[in-house]
């Protein structure tokens, strides 16, 4: 049984799937559940009651739990079932170390096939992310901020970076969102002009240093914001 509740669940958009691309909606929707947090860490993910709430059969919810485990987010235990992975905060701290050196990669590649468009591209989206932080509007400028990181690596052209890139930031969302929306976003985005900034000096080097110095105090912004709220909880009464 999944411990949320039908309901919660059934009142999310698209829930009765169309036959077309079905295994590959079926991955998004549960995707999305679990980077929402809707589906809870640890959680066991029943096939049967996902294949009911999606009006669809078992085989295509049995095939997106399997891809949802080669990307991390799911553990799939013999005679037990699938399970929510249970990301503690060690993993995550890790995988800004890995994230570090595979940005810096991805800038460089990216400011040697750099074109107009793609520069122009990220000046607007570096722009919505200055408004957003004038309007205090800090899940629109998360979103942005996932878009400014995934189209530096789609500019990179390196097809087997930016899948090792989309699978440690899979697994470190929740993570990610938790450090953007509950710490200040200053100096976040002072990072992200500064990175912007180099691109359109045409300077690959300071970019790629400027990218992994910011993914490196992400790390430490959220390491304290985690111990933070851990201190916390302990010393309730």
């Amino acid at each position: 049984m999944l411990n949320t509740s039908e309901k919660t669940l059934a009142d999310e958009p698209d829930q009765t799937l169309a036959p077309l691309s079905l295994s590959d909606r079926v991955y998004r929707r549960i995707e999305s559940l679990i980077l929402s947090g809707k589906l809870k860490s640890g959680e066991r993910l029943n096939d049967s009651r996902l294949a009911e709430m999606f009006s669809t059969s078992r085989g295509p919810v049995r095939n997106a739990l399997a891809r949802l485990a080669e990307v991390g987010l799911v553990d799939i235990i013999p005679y037990r079932g699938a399970f929510v992975r249970d990301l503690d905060l060690d993993d995550v701290l890790e995988i800004y170390e890995i994230r570090a050196a595979l940005e810096r990669a991805g800038v460089l590649a990216a400011a040697r096939k750099m074109t107009p468009a793609a520069l122009t591209r990220l000046s607007e989206i570096a722009e919505r992310m200055h408004e957003c932080v004038a309007q205090g509007d800090r899940e629109t400028y998360f979103e942005l901020n996932l878009t400014f990181h995934q189209l530096i690596h789609q500019t990179s052209g390196n097809r087997r970076l930016q899948e090792l890139y989309e699978r440690y930031t899979r697994e470190q969302k929740l993570y990610r969102h938790f450090s953007l929306i509950t710490l200040g976003i200053e100096e976040s985005h002072h990072e992200h002009q500064a990175i912007m900034q180099a691109l359109l000096d045409g300077d690959g080097e300071r970019a790629a240093a400027g990218m992994e110095a910011h993914v490196l105090s992400a790390r430490t912004r959220l390491e304290a914001a985690v111990r933070r709220s851990q201190a916390g909880r302990e010393t309730e009464p």
